[in-house]
């Protein structure tokens, strides 16, 4: 029973979190939560989610896009390090782009009663873990059947490397019948497998100190082939490489003259000047061995070659390679942590509409485009060309412009000439297509292509389109781009500086309004750039993950009135946490998640995400209506307030009874309150009082708490239980000076 002595406190606390500060100086607010927003003031628990599809994929996803065809169909596309997928119905379809397709003969071998298959192809240039299928070479309709009864079909299968002319694939039939170097069939191979996670690179060092010293071997014959990048550096003796390692080609004298081969490359130069003048990227002298053989290095250059060669003579180069130490610091590797900050770039994709088409692109790869009408089974994205040949070959990130319908690179290959459309590449070239043509790519008086290299900055980060105009980031500035007409086309107006973007999907238009998380700091355009006051900006960025930071996503909850940003936390490689901005009540919140891209309703009923988590990469339904559980299990939710003082803190206070105002449906919410004699008391001192059992019939809570300042805790664990908190009332009296 209370005491008569007693009088009622309410306590309310300020919508969103705070924690710029300490927990004490934070008073009146909530200071801690997961799964929780805000709104009319009020805190209230997340919805649910559920997987979209049963099918897993491979790979997180970098970019997502929802959209309805012509035919009133739902779809949605991604991109992940591994491959492009296309989801409608109840169906994840595999659109990844087939790089290249070649026939091979006496291709496979096969044990008997084996699952493992070699396949012989010369020069395949894949990697482990890349993709290929197989047709028979009379057409893609037919199979090729192996080992007796092994039927490849056209399923796709990851690659294992042997060599520089073969590799083996692994199927889930076992062989009836041995077989050696039989069948033909034609490979398709897909392109490349990307970058999953950031290498962080903290400065680069030489090839001593704990690394294994490198290996020089003389050359006997480098072969091309024409219109490929993969170059066959053939070895006087043995080389010791081994994929991944490092191979710097070095003139045998300061005076020689290394050789051109393939019409156009020279190993030991950055940068080559054809004979039109044109400057062309090689990537030289250091390369990444993709893959070897015997004596053979095969390694990959910037640009393809223009002629099939084996040149044997007048090479005046040496192989000088670096292998990849596994016990100390190897070439290219660490001097030490934080020497430099610097980060590997993981395989990003962007993607737009086109029509009822899909523009995509993986990051540093030319544009492919996804024709939604092709076939009742999607067929794969295919490579953007057409009669000019022009479409650039490196790209960073792409989108299409409001209104004009412009195809807009950005970080791109500068026009070269007509005859070589695909020039140097520059991280700060915004190039576009002809107007409604994404295949002409070619400044001309008869088009409206163009490209214009902007300043203030490294790189462009990425763009979001907005109204009437696109928004354009490096890593230190905002650029404008606003379509103006003939002759120039599009207008580029610096709008603000040291405001750079962080990632490359880390902004997003919300009502013409532009917000994005920068390096340390959030902000928004609004015809001027602003910085958001961030209530818990510190805490955000203090445990972002930043090698991982390119994984930051953003995206827009249109029913709350939400912009949320994913993060990787500091010890998670993935997306595992969130932060919410609410434009119209101005709060901020934030908690822990499995989703790495988000995108809002529209297409669909609800907000539609990817996420990771340990049953597989899943396409999920976010916050379906009255859906409170993760997958069917409980979502566990909780909120902490920060520390206030009891009645005025002077003196201790006694506490005996609770009144909670809240509504909820079924279920139950766990109360508690923590209190202490003096602010900065360690935590392992607080003494706590429950948690309290409160369903929604619940009237009061009667405890017996003692204490100069408390903090409240509500929490949910409950499978299907929504729950709103209102205010809250204590029972308090004096209860002496110490």
């Amino acid at each position: 029973m209370s005491s008569s002595n007693a009088k009622l406190g309410k306590m309310n606390f300020a919508p969103g979190i705070r924690r710029e500060s300490t927990q004490y100086a934070e008073e009146g607010s909530w200071y801690d939560a997961d799964r929780v927003r805000f709104r009319a003031g009020r805190p209230e628990n997340l919805r649910g989610y559920e997987t979209k599809v049963s099918a897993t994929f491979d790979g997180a996803a970098r970019d997502l896009l929802t959209y309805t065809d012509y035919d009133q169909q739902k779809r949605a596309i991604f991109g992940t390090p591994q491959k492009l997928y296309e989801h409608d119905q109840d169906r994840i379809v595999d659109i990844t782009p087939v790089s290249t397709s070649v026939t091979i003969t006496s291709a496979f071998t096969v044990a008997l009663s084996a699952t493992t298959v070699t396949v012989t192809a010369a020069g395949h240039g894949r990697a482990t873990g890349d993709y290929v299928f197989f047709t028979s070479v009379s057409g893609p309709s037919g199979g090729v059947t192996i080992g007796g009864n092994i039927i490849l079909g056209t399923s796709v299968f990851q690659v294992s490397v042997i060599g520089a002319n073969s590799f083996a694939i692994d199927v889930a039939t076992t062989a009836s019948a041995a077989q050696s170097q039989a069948s033909q069939a034609t490979a398709h191979y897909l392109i490349f497998t990307g970058v999953s996670n950031a290498a962080p690179g903290l400065g680069f060092g030489a090839a001593k100190y704990t690394a294994t010293e490198p290996t020089s071997v003389g050359i006997s014959k480098i072969s091309t082939t024409g219109s490929s990048a993969l170059v066959t550096v053939s070895c006087d003796a043995a080389h010791n490489a081994a994929a991944n390692d490092f191979v710097f080609f070095k003139p045998t004298s300061i005076n020689a003259s290394p050789v051109t081969v393939g019409g156009n490359l020279v190993l030991s130069k950055p940068f080559v000047t054809n004979g039109s003048g044109t400057t062309v990227s090689v990537g030289g002298p250091l390369f990444t061995v993709t893959s070897v053989a015997s004596t053979q290095i095969i390694i990959t250059v910037d640009t393809n070659a223009s002629a099939t060669e084996n040149a044997t003579s007048n090479l005046n180069m040496t192989a000088r390679i670096f292998p990849q130490s596994t016990t100390g610091r190897a070439y290219n590797e660490p001097t030490s942590v934080g020497a430099t900050g610097f980060s590997s770039q993981i395989t990003q994709w962007s993607l737009d509409n086109w029509g009822e088409d899909i523009l995509c692109n993986r990051r540093k790869g030319t544009l492919y485009l996804f024709d939604t009408d092709a076939s009742t089974t999607p067929l794969r994205a295919a490579k953007v060309s057409g009669t000019t040949n022009s479409t650039p070959t490196t790209i960073s990130s792409m989108l299409v412009s409001p209104n004009d319908r412009h195809v807009i690179a950005l970080g791109v290959n500068q026009f070269g000439t007509t005859a070589s459309p695909s020039g140097t590449y520059d991280p700060m070239t915004v190039r576009w297509a002809n107007q409604e043509d994404q295949t002409n790519w070619v400044p001309s008086v008869s088009s409206t292509s163009g490209e214009v290299q902007i300043t203030d900055g490294n790189k462009i980060v990425g763009g979001v389109r907005s109204r009437n105009a696109v928004n354009i980031w490096t890593d230190n500035a905002l650029w404008l781009q606003t379509f103006v007409g003939p002759p120039f086309t599009f207008k580029f107006t610096q709008m603000g500086s040291n405001c750079g973007l962080i990632a490359p999907h880390a902004a997003v238009d919300y009502d013409g309004r532009t917000a994005w998380m920068g390096f340390d700091n959030f902000y928004v355009f609004d015809g001027q750039v602003r910085t958001l006051d961030c209530t818990v900006r510190r805490y955000i960025f203090d445990r972002l993950n930043d090698s991982q930071k390119d994984k930051i996503f953003a995206g827009i909850n249109s029913e709350f009135k939400e912009i949320v940003w994913l993060y990787p936390s500091t010890d998670s490689n993935e997306c595992d946490s969130y932060v919410i901005w609410s434009p119209d009540e101005n709060y901020w919140t934030y908690g822990s998640g499995i989703f790495t891209t988000f995108v809002d309703k529209g297409t669909f009923d609800n907000t539609i995400t990817t996420g990771v988590s340990v049953a597989g990469n899943n396409l999920y339904n976010n916050e379906p209506e009255d859906i409170f559980t993760v997958n069917g299990e409980a979502a566990t939710s909780f909120l902490e307030s920060a520390d206030f003082d009891i009645d005025e803190g002077n003196e201790l206070m006694f506490i005996d009874r609770i009144i909670p105002d809240l509504t909820m449906n079924d279920g139950t919410i766990k109360f508690s309150i923590k209190t202490k004699n003096f602010p900065d008391q360690p935590d392992s001192d607080l003494v706590e009082k429950g948690p309290f059992s409160i369903a929604k019939n619940t009237s009061k809570v009667d405890l017996r708490a003692r204490g100069r300042q408390g903090r409240v805790r509500v929490s949910c664990e409950s499978g299907g239980t929504k729950w709103q908190w209102g205010s809250i009332r204590m029972s308090m009296q004096p209860d002496g000076m110490r």
